[in-house]
Formats: C-alpha cells, structure tokens, sequence
C-alpha cells in the first residue's frame, strides 16, 4: 500500500505541470485539426494572382519592345552598337565640379 502511495505523490507534480503547460499553450497555439480543403477565397485569390502576373509579363514585354523600337537616330542617344569616340558631332563636355572647401581647422589642445 505503502508503494502505492509513493508513486502516486511522484505522478500528482508531473500531472499538475502537465495540465499547466498544456493550458497555457491553448492560448498561443490552436488544438483544432487543420482544414486542408481549399476553400473558394484561396482559389480566387490563386485565380487573382495569375492574371496579375500575366498582365505583368504582358507590360514587361510592351515596354521592352518599346525600349528597342525606341528612335535611335536622336542626337542625345547613342545606338549600343555605336562607336562613341569616333562619332563626328556627338561631343558633350562634361563640366568639371568645382573642388569642396576646406575642412576648419581643429582647435589645438593646450598643454
């Protein structure tokens, strides 16, 4: 009886710490089974984000084209094949900026 008695007094902490835990966790983490059947909003929402990705790559695709039919023959723009540093009438100075003023001078700690 005596052994009994022991062994129950030994389980009585661990049960009760148990309890405590798992009640604490109720609060943070949720018990219920998880629902795996995809409902209508998650389709919608997948039906949603590929048009949008479809009429990105369709913009991305217009803008390129345009960047290549761009016109080319303009003074300011250079085909990227071109040779820039033997075109006859395609110098532009690049003005040099003036030199930053000088840092004061520290004052000198004295002795």
């Amino acid at each position: 009886m005596c052994n009994g008695k022991g062994w129950f007094m030994r389980m009585v902490p661990f049960v009760a710490t148990f309890a405590i835990g798992v009640f604490i966790a109720s609060f943070f983490v949720s018990i219920s089974a998880p629902n795996f059947r995809g409902g209508y909003g998650k389709r919608h929402e997948m039906k949603r984000l590929r048009m949008e990705n479809e009429r990105l790559k369709n913009e991305n695709l217009r803008l390129k084209n345009e960047l290549e039919n761009q016109n080319w023959s303009a003074p300011h723009a250079l085909h990227p094949g071109h040779d820039e540093w033997n075109a006859p009438n395609v110098h532009v100075p690049v003005p040099i900026p003036p030199a930053p003023p000088l840092p004061p001078v520290a004052p000198r700690a004295g002795r």
